[in-house]
């Protein structure tokens, strides 16, 4: 009888541990991006978009940390979560050796997207990108991790140079947008999130587009033709960007 209760006793001890587990999902947990780029093109760059979810029943102050697993020479990687884009020597949004806090709080159910940009810089080659997610209070236990694969081609054919061509950057940006490889597109509509359209720009050579007093958060922008509707539609990242 007192066998039983001492275990019923230390079963009941370990319950709030259990339910006060912290746990993460990472959607998609494995990406790969390949795409076609102008090596006399700096702007060029390739996004693998993910978000990340409070699965737990209680808030945490989230941590995720950049690894470049294996990554050319010259490429430069940045970050996006909820709160910034942060500049490619920022590994992580706790550091602070290098004067990073920035705090990600989420509640039971709640998100961040964790977008990992790579600009080759002109350098073609394929990359590997490691993000481990952690919480603050326990930094050295990984939860669960996203593995980013990039892959930057030289364009071959001029099929492909015109594939290349047609981008919105800069994006993420925090204040005017442009069209690359702009012929044949008439419009640039761009969207909110639920999918209200929140400007409308008549395109023309060079012109740049202002945002900047649209709220930060994802757009959609769709490259629409006249003849043809729809051509292209890019996710848009509007917010500040950390210097």
């Amino acid at each position: 009888m007192k066998h039983c209760l001492l275990s019923l006793s230390l079963l009941l001890l370990g319950l709030p541990a259990a339910l006060t587990q912290v746990s993460f999902s990472f959607t998609p947990d494995t990406l790969e991006i390949s795409d076609y780029f102008n090596p006399s093109d700096p702007d060029y760059e390739l996004v693998g978009y993910a978000r990340v979810k409070n699965e737990s029943n209680q808030s945490v102050n989230l941590k995720w940390t950049r690894f470049l697993v294996d990554v050319p020479d010259g490429w430069e990687v940045q970050v996006c979560d909820t709160n910034l884009c942060y500049n490619q020597i920022v590994y992580s949004n706790i550091a602070p050796e290098i004067g990073a806090n920035f705090q990600l709080p989420l509640i039971p159910g709640g998100t961040t997207n964790m977008d990992v940009h790579v600009k080759p810089k002109g350098v073609a080659g394929t990359g590997e990108i490691r993000i481990d997610l952690t919480t603050e209070e326990n930094p050295n236990d990984v939860i669960t991790s996203g593995i980013y694969y990039f892959n930057a081609l030289l364009t071959s054919s001029s099929s492909e140079a015109s594939k290349t061509r047609l981008a919105i950057f800069p994006n993420p940006t925090s204040d005017y947008i442009e069209l690359r490889g702009g012929d044949g597109v008439d419009q640039v509509v761009l969207y909110n999130i639920i999918g209200r359209q929140v400007r409308s720009f008549n395109t023309a050579p060079g012109k740049r587009y202002y945002i900047g007093d649209l709220p930060n958060g994802m757009y959609l922008a769709s490259l629409a033709s006249k003849e043809k509707g729809v051509l292209k539609t890019f996710r848009v990242s509007k917010r500040s960007i950390q210097p």
